[in-house]
């Protein structure tokens, strides 16, 4: 790992080339298979950042790749020209030099020694070689990244957009255009992005980290705003100014997705000392990180089942819904000091066969950006090369636990979920839809097979208490000699009186004269 340490009056940069980084690619065109499902979800409405949908911005039309039929070519072009009025804001602020001054100063930024190796290092982040010559290859990654650094700027600082500014023309554009930004086929390499900020910081001081800058923006979106929040402060708190862990914008929203299970909590760390490391291989069933499965803990549709939602309200198991948490947080037993994630999903043992036991789920708003969001994230699981499968395993988990409308309708009332779907019906197969297509025995790690396994244990544990307590109140009941008396006379009466009732009206019938 290469590290290249430079200082400003108010920063410190450090670009780093992690070995992770090298020879992996991780962005990936997305197959017909999956755009078949729901094709908008993957293609891009206004503006394309990357090769993949930069012919769109000259000719606006799809020639048959498999995205949106029929779009115009006015979004694109619109958004072409407000991606040369973001680079002209950063030329003359860096006292009008000229894109090839800019370009110079990027690659110099980025540790690469010439055009060649920064071209040569983009093109490695994609899973096709694109006929782009080499000369518009690095200018649409300048201008690309121009675009998204200062995008993420104006968001932050709404004093620094312009009247006529072409891209926040309304209050909601920004949430708009985050559907265009989170796609797996929208994505930029993080070290032209990061390179190209780290160079601005000198022209905009009072900046924070890159990673604070685009988290915090996309904190407005509902279904990121607990994630985004959270993991934000945790940047802050830490002052991670040192992001190379990252390979686009998609990858750091999903890291703020998955802190509940991708980090050990700092505290339970350093209380283990000695054991640190024997600490972290074991960390997944402590109560300090939840019970969580194992990494190598593989998906088994047969063998990781579990009861669904309604299943478990009938033993006692209530839902509640948090929205200080991220929705992939599923635990068993409540923690403390953790940072917040979308996949905070608790159960909690108040007492035994009290009728106490609850299972916390954030709050899922689902909408059609959550649906975009969770597809391209599944796919870039399943593409990238070495990478766990995180939010596969949440989109499993809540399939498992909605198996029916009756499912849903719970966890609606309970505002565990707000959806916007026609109907509970497909409500019901929407978790099922992300992942199917998905191959999933002997390549998906289930993060949330021994929860399954402890629901498991609890519903048949519950259940079986039920039934024994059920019966022991009958015992109960008969060992009193006046209910057993009241029992026999009540089956005497019953069974004796319609007789009696029945005899009488015959015999009536057979004397009564005939009229």
């Amino acid at each position: 790992m290469a590290a290249n340490h430079r200082s400003g009056t108010d920063h410190t940069v450090i670009d780093i080339i992690d070995d992770r980084e090298k020879s992996k690619k991780c962005i990936f065109r997305v197959p017909k298979v999956l755009r078949r499902r729901n094709p908008e979800a993957y293609t891009p409405d206004s503006f394309s950042i990357g090769p993949y949908h930069h012919y769109r911005e000259k000719r606006g039309e799809e020639e048959g790749k498999g995205g949106k039929e029929g779009k115009g070519e006015e979004d694109f072009q619109r958004m072409g020209g407000a991606k040369k009025s973001y680079l002209d804001e950063i030329l003359a602020r860096m006292k009008n030099i000229t894109l090839e001054e800019l370009t110079a100063k990027v690659i110099g930024r980025s540790g690469q020694r010439n055009e060649n190796e920064f071209e040569e290092r983009a093109r490695s982040f994609y899973d096709e070689r694109f006929d782009i010559s080499p000369k518009d290859f690095i200018k649409m990654m300048i201008v690309d990244g121009c675009f998204l650094v200062q995008l993420f700027r104006k968001c932050n600082h709404p004093d620094r957009m312009a009247l006529d500014d072409p891209v926040f023309t309304t209050d909601s554009s920004f949430h708009f255009l985050c559907h265009d930004i989170l796609l797996l086929e929208n994505q930029l390499p993080w070290f032209v992005i990061r390179s190209l900020y780290s160079l601005t910081l000198e022209i905009y001081p009072d900046e924070t980290s890159l990673p604070v800058l685009i988290l915090n923006a996309f904190s407005i979106l509902a279904p990121l705003k607990q994630s985004c929040s959270s993991y934000f402060k945790h940047l802050r708190r830490n002052k991670c100014h040192c992001d190379a862990d990252y390979l686009h914008i998609l990858d750091l929203v999903r890291d703020s997705i998955i802190i509940p299970i991708k980090t050990i909590d700092e505290r339970a760390q350093k209380a283990a000392g000695r054991k640190a490391k024997h600490h972290q291989m074991h960390a997944w069933r402590k109560d300090s990180r939840g019970y969580k499965a194992a990494p190598e803990a593989l998906f088994d549709p047969k063998q990781h089942q579990m009861p669904t939602a309604t299943a478990l309200s009938n033993v006692g198991i209530k839902f509640q819904s948090s929205t200080k948490r991220s929705i992939m947080d599923i635990r068993w037993a409540p923690r403390q000091n953790l940072r917040k994630s979308i996949t905070d999903i608790r159960f909690k043992v108040r007492w035994p066969f009290r009728n106490e036991e609850v299972l916390k789920i954030p709050q899922l708003d689902v909408d059609n950006l959550f649906e975009c969001l969770f597809r391209n994230l599944i796919y870039f699981e399943h593409c990238c090369h070495g990478y766990s499968s995180e939010i596969t395993s949440f989109s499993i988990f809540m399939d498992k636990l909605i198996s029916s409308k009756d499912d849903l309708e719970l966890l609606c009332k309970e505002k565990v979920i707000i959806g916007s779907w026609e109907s509970n019906e497909e409500g019901r197969k929407f978790f099922r839809s992300l992942y199917k297509d998905i191959p999933q025995k002997n390549s998906v790690k289930f993060y949330y097979a021994d929860l399954c396994g402890e629901l498991n244990n609890r519903y048949k544990t519950l259940k079986n208490h039920r039934l024994g307590e059920s019966t022991r109140q009958q015992l109960i009941w008969f060992s009193n000699p006046w209910n057993a008396f009241y029992v026999i006379v009540g089956i005497f009466l019953l069974q004796i009186v319609p007789t009696i009732l029945q005899t009488t009206y015959t015999i009536k019938q057979y004397y009564s004269p005939s009229p």
